[in-house]
């Protein structure tokens, strides 16, 4: 996708993000163009950096982020923060990465360590942040569906978050201030999970609640993911919530 390409919003998040919210259907209803760059296994550190990149190479009116048990987390995930090794040149990527990695150095200046570390785990979303090439990614905005049905009904306990303000999603917050984005948060659903949202409620701006929003076990993958038939149903909720004359 061109960077000169003008877009409406763009979405970030973990595999709850990147498995349910499809921009092609959004752009088919609503005519606003957009793209999921969500990724698995991502956290708040790497959310940061997304956006952060992103913003460097377009501007756009909204973004959204989803946000789940995973909203206390503060350090970097080793499998989601892989595929950012080629970037550890970047001044601001290299200054993330090294607050919670001691061998960020190595990995910035010595070339052959860094591949030597990561070469199984690069290359899975590159071409997302260069926005430059014709490829997958793009002819799907992003999105990708899971094929599939739960096969156990059953309940499940999720840790309780602890109140406090997550500093990676304050900064993504200052970074739309400052350049007069509007930003929301979001929490896409789970199935039959007892996760209390009060602390993301309380700690983010523009929260919206949709962890309890789909009860048909036949619309998910497992009890984190909505299949392909999900995430068409949440993508409309997804629609009839953002996309109306109120936002």
């Amino acid at each position: 996708m061109s960077k000169d390409v003008p877009l409406d919003y763009a979405i970030f998040g973990s595999s709850r993000a990147f498995y349910h919210v499809n921009p092609k259907q959004i752009l088919q209803k609503t005519n606003q163009l957009g793209v999921n760059l969500a990724y698995p296994a991502v956290t708040n550190l790497e959310i940061k950096l997304m956006v952060h990149t992103f913003l460097e190479k377009h501007h756009v009116k909204r973004i959204f982020i989803q946000v789940d048990k995973v909203y206390n987390k503060e350090s970097l995930d080793p499998l989601a923060i892989a595929p950012w090794t080629p970037f550890i040149g970047d001044d601001y990527v290299y200054n993330e990465i090294k607050k919670y990695d001691s061998l960020a150095i190595y990995k910035k200046y010595i070339p052959f360590y860094r591949y030597m570390q990561n070469d199984t785990k690069l290359g899975f979303r590159e071409l997302a942040l260069t926005f430059i090439k014709d490829n997958n990614f793009e002819s799907n905005l992003g999105f990708s569906g899971i094929v599939g049905t739960m096969e156990k009904d059953e309940n499940y306990t999720l840790k309780a978050l602890e109140n406090k303000t997550n500093e990676h999603l304050v900064e993504i917050i200052n970074m739309c201030k400052k350049n007069k984005i509007a930003c929301y948060f979001f929490t896409a659903p789970y199935y039959q999970t007892d996760f209390n949202t009060e602390v993301l409620r309380v700690n983010l701006p523009n929260y919206m609640d949709y962890s309890k929003s789909i009860d048909n076990m036949n619309m998910f993958h497992d009890y984190q993911h909505l299949n392909r038939d999900g995430a068409k149903v949440f993508t409309d909720f997804f629609i009839n919530t953002y996309f109306t004359d109120e936002y």
